[in-house]
């Protein structure tokens, strides 16, 4: 009843503003994550947000986890500070894929949620997040929802003279520094870029105490450069990532000091040709070649587990002429990955995946208010573990969806789409102990494709001064792979094993198991303009998600995130921007097996930015100041919850400089 209240109240107020110049930015952004000539935001039918310019700047936080966590229908299922994946709609892991620049991450972060990712969200120029099946686009790892962040390190224009641009913060919980460098350059048909980063954090500080063992440390150098052409261009880039991150202390084993060393060599490939042949247009062309390791140390000098993943990805697109009142692209994505572990946790199997796909997306003006998008995909893909037991699945998604101006600045969005994916390599052939989240889990090779069966409504007043948008969405998914308690020797309590499967030890023993789902829920965001004049402007953001899991038996999904609704203040004058910020996140009562109850909490945020220096030679400073009242959160979508509370009080000072 809580819950409705506050949802009631929040749609009632749902009248929310952007100025008219506002506006017209936003309708020039374009969605790179989206095929080439169907990347405008106008007539887009999926949910999505993008977070680029100021908002972008405002947000970036150690993680892409912990970047989105505020925006509708996101949040995060940090293991660490470092570790920290963003959860869509209740869905994360295998589902959720995060990308650079529309090809995979290439890490292991699905594997185990103590596992970062190497995707840096410090140098995006822009963050799309799609919410809700793009299996049609991206295959198996988006059948929740993609992540893309976008970079210029393939530059894809040749700039005028040299650009370059400086970053620094420190904040004063983690002790975290951040120093970051890029530049690009052009020279005759040629483009350059490079840039570099690091960060440094200590232990944080909770409300209740520090957090031992939850420093990290990482690094980031990538150089690229392009060739352009009246025929378009093609780029190549290599980049180097390192990190150590601590995972928080299991209170259990209080002496071990377990942290994480990896290491990332990528190799990326893109191009456009602007001259087709016959009825072909456009050529795009992406790929990247990941060699990715990590080890885990159970403290100082103990070796724990090594894993290695060595993956390719590529896709390919084909713009073509209209055809009639058609337009659209054709296209294929392939690639390879190859992983492998061993140690105390290798409770995979070394397996190689490869998979090949192709799709087509359409569109079509039905009337000048009424826009139409269909798209369909196949795809094989074959995982081969060194034990013999191969799996293969054929893959089959279809989607459409409709753009409906029914008043002039009112638009109705509705996607309708089946889509299906196949498990993963830990889904099918895990056996072994997962001292992460405290399991020992059991795969089974033969587990069947999950499908999803999934609607989206949205309502949105996209132009003018008043601007606001609902999403109603409900995903039933057949076959949803999940991991389920043993008990076999029928004690009605899950069964406890030792690290080799035999009874008496410390690790829970689950299997994974199908059965039919249902996520359901809903998104607003909203800014309402309260004053506005030539030199000032004072908004009021408002925000709210809600999303129900459960199996068809009755019983609860784990680690779903509960509900949360936020408002803010936001003033700009002139040069200087003030926000505050006040997000409640509800109790979360409805547990899966295993789970406890989350008690919810209330963050104050506050944010002040200044542009000293305005112009192609600009200096920004900001800083922010995040949970004032000193909140004792706990992520229900977290295994850790209870020993990784989230961050207290903190202020982080910065600035940005482009030269």
């Amino acid at each position: 009843m809580k819950l409705a209240s506050c949802a009631c109240i929040l749609f009632m107020s749902y009248t929310s503003s952007m100025h008219a110049e506002e506006a017209e930015v936003l309708e020039s952004v374009i969605v790179t994550a989206r095929p080439i000539s169907l990347q405008s935001v106008e007539h887009i039918t999926q949910p999505f947000a993008i977070l680029n310019n100021q908002v972008l700047q405002e947000k970036k936080s150690s993680t892409i986890g912990e970047t989105l966590i505020n925006i509708p229908g996101v949040s995060t299922n940090r293991f660490s500070p470092f570790a920290s994946r963003p959860v869509i709609r209740g869905q994360q892991g295998t589902r959720i894929q995060v990308m650079e620049n529309g090809i995979d991450s290439g890490d292991v972060s699905t594997i185990s949620v103590d596992h970062a990712v190497t995707v840096d969200p410090l140098q995006a120029e822009q963050i799309e997040i799609f919410r809700g099946p793009a299996t049609l686009l991206y295959g198996s790892e988006a059948s929740g929802g993609f992540v893309n962040v976008v970079t210029n390190r393939i530059p894809q224009y040749k700039p005028d003279a040299f650009k370059g641009s400086m970053y620094s913060n420190y904040n004063t919980n983690s002790l975290e520094k951040t120093f970051a460098l890029s530049a690009t350059d052009g020279y005759e048909k040629m483009a350059f870029h490079l840039d570099w980063m690091n960060r440094d954090a200590k232990n944080y500080e909770a409300k209740k105490g520090t957090i031992l063992n939850s420093f990290y440390d990482s690094t980031n150098l990538n150089a690229g450069t392009s060739w352009f052409d009246g025929w378009g261009f093609a780029g190549v880039s290599y980049g180097r990532f390192q990190s150590t991150h601590a995972v928080p202390i299991n209170p259990d084993e209080p002496d071990e000091q377990p942290f994480i060393n990896s290491e990332q060599d990528k190799i990326s490939l893109a191009g456009q040709i602007d001259h087709g042949f016959g009825i072909i247009r456009t050529i795009r062309f992406q790929g990247a070649y990941n060699d990715y390791t990590h080890t885990e140390f159970e403290g100082p000098a103990v070796l724990g587990t090594v894993f290695n993943n060595e993956q390719f990805s590529g896709r390919i697109e084909f713009q073509h002429i209209p055809i009639g009142l058609l337009r659209g692209v054709a296209g294929t994505q392939f690639g390879y990955r190859d992983s492998n572990a061993v140690g105390d946790e290798a409770f995979l199997p070394k397996t190689n995946t490869h998979n090949i796909a192709f799709f087509i997306l359409e569109e079509t003006d039905i009337t000048h208010t009424l826009h139409l998008e269909v798209g369909g995909r196949y795809e094989f893909q074959k995982s081969d573990p060194d034990t013999g037991i191969s799996a293969s699945h054929d893959l089959f998604s279809v989607s459409t969806g409709l753009h409906w101006h029914f008043i002039s600045e009112v638009a109705l969005g509705l996607n309708i789409g089946r889509s299906e994916r196949a498990p993963a390599e830990e889904e099918l052939f895990s056996n072994g102990p997962h001292i992460a989240t405290g399991t020992f889990e059991v795969g089974q090779a033969n587990l069947n494709e999950e499908i999803s069966n999934s609607i989206d409504l949205s309502v949105a007043k996209e132009t003018g001064k008043l601007q606001w948008n609902v999403s109603l969405f409900a995903n039933y998914i057949e076959d949803f792979i999940f991991l389920q308690g043993l008990d076999r020797n029928n004690d009605n309590e899950v069964d406890e094993v030792d690290e080799d499967g035999n009874p008496g030890g410390e690790f829970l023993h689950v299997q994974y198991q199908q059965d039919d789902a249902i996520y359901y829920g809903f998104e607003l965001s909203s800014i309402i303009n309260l004053y506005s004049t030539n030199t000032s402007q004072l908004d009021l953001n408002l925000l709210g998600d809600y999303v129900r899991a459960e199996l068809t038996n009755g019983s609860n999904l784990p680690r779903i995130s509960p509900a949360k609704f936020g408002a803010g203040l936001e003033y700009r004058y002139n040069k200087l921007s003030l926000g505050v910020e006040l997000t409640t996140v509800l109790a979360q009562n409805d547990n899966g097996e295993l789970e406890i109850d989350t008690d919810g909490y209330t963050l104050l945020d506050l944010n002040a930015n200044y542009r000293l220096i305005d112009g192609e030679q600009s200096l920004f400073v900001f800083a922010k100041a995040n949970n004032l009242l000193d909140e004792d959160g706990r992520l229900h979508t977290s295994y850790i919850k209870d020993r990784a509370p989230i961050m207290g009080q903190s202020l982080t000072i910065g600035f940005t400089a482009d030269f």
